[in-house]
């Protein structure tokens, strides 16, 4: 049953990644997940081994995605990170998708409140999203 699960989240994860759909899955279910994506390829440079990480780049190394890991090595917080010059674009997409409260964005998924917050900074911005 778990692995039938996979496939299918790899499938509709392959369309599009839907990343509040990732936060508390296994680390071996997001390796194979992201590995099965063309879009991302692991990122093993600067990786602190005190750090339970995954990193990950896109094509284009423009797009950082981070996965963090709690002792149990479920995911509880993803980061994503971007040149600001695609800020805007991003915020649109984000107030489309989701509930914006306040200036985070919430979604529910698997009967969890997620939070979704945008953090800028002078030449990238991040999504962070964890419970």
């Amino acid at each position: 049953m778990i692995t039938f699960l996979t496939l299918l989240t790899i499938s509709i994860l392959n369309v599009q990644l839907s990343f509040e759909q990732m936060l508390g899955k296994s680390k071996k279910e997001i390796q194979t997940i992201m590995n099965s994506n063309s879009e991302f390829n692991i990122n093993n440079f600067g990786v602190s081994t005190n750090d339970n990480t995954l990193r990950y780049y896109n094509a284009k190394k423009d797009v950082t995605l981070i996965f963090y890991f709690n002792n149990s090595q479920n995911c509880m917080h993803i980061k994503w990170i971007e040149d600001i010059d695609a800020a805007e674009k991003k915020v649109q997409e984000l107030n489309q998708k989701y509930k914006k409260s306040g200036k985070n964005w919430t979604t529910n998924t698997n009967n969890k409140n997620v939070i979704i917050e945008l953090d800028k900074e002078e030449y990238n911005y991040s999504l962070n999203y964890h419970y």
